[in-house]
């Protein structure tokens, strides 16, 4: 269970860290969402920009059998290398938006 609650901590230090960062453009939130029950945590870019809606997940991790997956990143961070800085082993990293196979292929988690 240790192991577990350091997981959900650094999955909010990171998406709350890069949650701060608003949008130079146009009316637009930045948005945390943490379902610390389900383990699913996510920041979310909502709002307009001129005439334009925006909306949209930035990051989207989960947490599933006691390793991190990376379901979503819009951005140009690491979330991998930031989360191994933070001791997370990378067996423990699961960059899930790549297919089954290409995990294979990386120095990460396959599921």
């Amino acid at each position: 269970m240790e192991k577990l609650e350091k997981y959900r901590e650094n999955v909010k230090q990171i998406l709350t860290k890069y949650s701060q960062y608003k949008p130079s453009y146009g009316e637009v939130e930045v948005e945390q969402i943490f379902d610390t029950e389900r383990d699913r945590y996510q920041i979310l870019s909502v709002g307009w920009n001129n005439q334009k809606r925006i909306y949209g997940c930035m990051m989207h991790l989960d947490i599933k059998d006691e390793k991190i997956w990376i379901q979503q990143n819009t951005t140009e961070v690491d979330i991998a290398t930031e989360l191994v800085e933070m001791g997370v082993p990378k067996y423990d990293i699961v960059i899930g938006f790549h297919t089954p196979k290409m995990r294979q292929l990386i120095d990460f988690g396959v599921a």
